[in-house]
C-alpha cells in the first residue's frame, strides 16, 4: 500500500483504527490543535514508554511520508498521554528522551538482574540478547543511533560497579511497577514544605532507575513515609530516601549521555553538605567565572552559545530547541568537563524565583522580545548599551555593536524560522547577562553557583529540601 503524506488529520484517523502499539492497548486517540494525542489508561514504566515511542515511530514510518516529533509522556488522573507532531524533512530527528532513558535503564537492569558485566561497548553489542533488547527499544527509526548511545551505557555500568558490587543490588519495583513510576504517582499527593504540589517528578528527582538492597524492608519504609495519612511533606520523603542512601540500601541513578572517548563518573547529590559534595565549586570566586556570549557567524545566522564556566562545569544559557524552530525561552542547562555529559536542566520556575530574589529584572518570556527586524529597531531596550557593557569580557565573534546589529537584522529578514528564533535568543542573552552582572547579587559567585546547583538538582538554602538525594552517572 502506498504511503500517505503526513498531516495531523490523516495520522489521527490512522490511530483511530489502531488497537495496540506492540502488545500494549491503545485506549483512546484525540486531535488537539496541531498535535495528535495517544491515550493509555494506566501508568507506564520507562521500558514501556520506550517501546511505545519506538512502535509509534515505526508505524508512522511504514505508513506516512514525513518525519515526526514525539513529546515526553505525561501522566495524570490514570492516563498516560503521548503527543505526536508532524515535522518536515522526512528524516528522523534526535533520539527521544524516553527512548534514551529506556535504553539506559535496560542495560543497567541487565547488569543487575542477569549479573552481566560488560568490559567494553563492543561487548554489549556482541551479546545477542542484549543487542536485540536495545534495538527493540530504539526501533527501526532510531536503530542507527544504537552505536552512538552504547558508549554511554557501557560507561554507566563501569562507573557504577567501580563503587558498588553487582550481586548485592537489584532493580527496585513496587507493586509490579518500577520505583520511578510509583514515586511519580506519589508526587500527586506529596506536598512541598509550603504546602504546594510537588509537580512533575523530573523537576524533583532526575533519577532514571532505582537500585536497591533488602527490597521488602525498603518498600515498607517508603510506604510508611508517604502513605501514613495521605498528607506527607516532601522533606519527609526526601529524608527517608536520604537515610536509605546513607545506609547503602537504595540509590536513584541519573544516567546522562557520555561523549565519545570520555568517561563517566559517579557522584552523590544531596547526600552530604555542599562543602563535601562540591568542595571546589564552593571555593569559586567571581574572578574564577568566565562568561561568554558567542556571536560568530554560523549556518543558523549566529552561534547560539551563551555560557558561565567555572571549575569542571559549564552553565549553558541558550535557546530551548523546538520541533518547528519557533521562538522559545532560554534554558539553563549544565555540562560536565571530562565526560561531556549533561548535568541537567534547571527548573524554569525556580530560576525565575532565584533571579527575582537576586534583584535581577530579566524575565525569561520570549513573547516580550522582538520577532521581526521592525520590532527590533523599535524596541525600547538599549541593546547597544548592553552590548558595549558586555563586549570587553563577555562577547566574542563580533567587533562592534554595529556589526552585531547588522547580523541580527539580517537574520530577522531572512524568513528562515531558525535564524529568526536564534536572533531573538541572542537579544534575550544580552539582557540576561547585562541585568545579572549589573545586580548586586549577580556580581557575586553565589548566584552563579546556585544556578549550577539548580541544574544539577542540588538543594540550596533558598528552596530547602526541594530535590531528592540521588546518584549521578555523568
Amino acid at each position: 500500500m502506498a504511503k500517505k503524506t503526513a498531516d495531523n488529520v490523516s495520522i489521527f484517523k490512522f490511530f483511530l483504527k489502531t488497537d495496540k502499539i506492540g502488545r500494549l492497548s491503545l485506549d483512546d486517540v484525540s486531535q488537539s490543535g496541531d498535535k495528535v494525542e495517544l491515550y493509555f489508561f494506566r501508568s507506564l514504566t520507562k521500558a514501556q514508554k520506550g517501546k511505545i515511542s519506538a512502535g509509534v515511530l515505526t508505524l508512522l514510518e511504514e505508513n506516512f511520508i514525513g518525519s515526526y516529533k514525539l513529546d515526553d509522556f505525561k501522566y495524570s488522573s490514570g492516563e498516560s498521554v503521548l503527543k505526536i507532531k508532524v515535522e518536515q524533512g522526512g528524516v528522523a530527528g534526535a533520539v527521544p528522551t524516553a527512548i534514551q532513558e529506556a535504553g539506559s535503564a535496560y542495560i543497567m537492569t541487565r547488569v543487575l538482574i542477569k549479573n552481566k558485566k560488560f568490559r567494553s561497548a563492543e561487548e554489549i553489542l556482541s551479546d545477542n540478547e542484549t543487542k536485540s533488547g536495545i534495538e527493540k527499544i530504539f526501533g527501526s527509526v532510531y536503530k542507527d543511533s544504537v552505536n552512538e548511545w552504547t558508549h554511554s551505557y557501557f560507561e554507566h555500568q563501569k562507573a557504577f560497579f567501580a563503587k558498588f558490587q553487582p550481586p548485592q543490588w537489584d532493580v527496585f519495583e513496587h507493586g509490579g511497577e518500577d520505583l520511578m513510576s510509583f514515586i511519580k504517582r506519589m508526587c500527586e499527593t506529596v506536598e512541598t514544605d509550603t504546602g504546594q504540589p510537588v509537580g512533575r517528578y523530573e523537576t524533583w528527582n532526575p533519577a532514571d532507575i532505582w537500585v536497591v538492597k533488602d527490597k521488602q524492608k525498603v518498600k515498607k519504609d517508603i510506604d510508611a513515609a508517604i502513605q501514613k495519612d495521605g498528607t506527607a511533606k516532601l522533606f519527609e520523603l526526601n529524608n527517608v530516601l536520604l537515610t536509605m542512601m546513607k545506609d547503602n540500601r537504595l540509590i536513584g541513578l541519573s544516567l546522562k549521555k557520555i561523549e565519545p572517548k570520555e568517561k563517566a563518573n559517579f557522584k552523590y547529590i544531596n547526600k552530604d553538605t555542599k562543602r563535601m559534595e562540591f568542595a571546589k565549586v564552593e571555593e569559586v570566586k567571581m574572578k574564577d567565572i568566565k562568561f561568554e556570549i558567542k556571536t560568530e557567524v554560523t549556518k543558523d545566522g549566529m552561534s547560539q552559545g551563551g555560557y558561565a564556566l567555572f571549575d569542571a562545569y559549564t552553565v549553558n544559557i541558550i535557546r530551548t530547541p523546538t520541533a518547528n524552530n519557533s521562538f522559545s525561552n532560554l534554558k539553563f542547562e549544565s555540562s560536565i568537563k571530562g565526560s561531556g555529559g549533561r548535568g541537567g536542566a534547571a527548573p524554569v520556575d525556580l530560576v525565575g524565583t532565584l533571579m527575582k530574589s537576586a534583584g535581577i529584572s530579566f524575565v525569561n518570556k520570549h513573547q516580550d522580545f522582538p520577532t521581526t527586524a521592525v520590532e527590533f529597531l523599535n524596541d525600547r531596550r538599549d541593546y547597544k548599551k548592553m552590548y558595549n557593557f558586555l563586549a570587553p569580557r563577555v562577547i566574542t565573534g563580533s567587533r562592534s555593536y554595529d556589526e552585531f546589529e547588522g547580523r541580527i537584522k539580517e537574520m530577522y529578514r531572512s524568513g528562515d524560522k531558525k535564524k529568526m528564533a536564534v536572533a531573538q535568543s541572542k537579544l534575550m542573552q544580552l539582557e540576561f547577562f547585562y541585568e545579572s552582572l549589573n545586580s548586586a547579587k549577580g556580581k557575586k559567585a553565589e548566584f552563579w553557583t546556585d544556578l549550577l546547583y539548580l541544574s544539577l538538582k542540588r538543594n540550596i538554602s533558598q528552596f530547602g529540601s526541594r530535590f531528592a538525594p540521588h546518584g549521578k552517572l555523568a
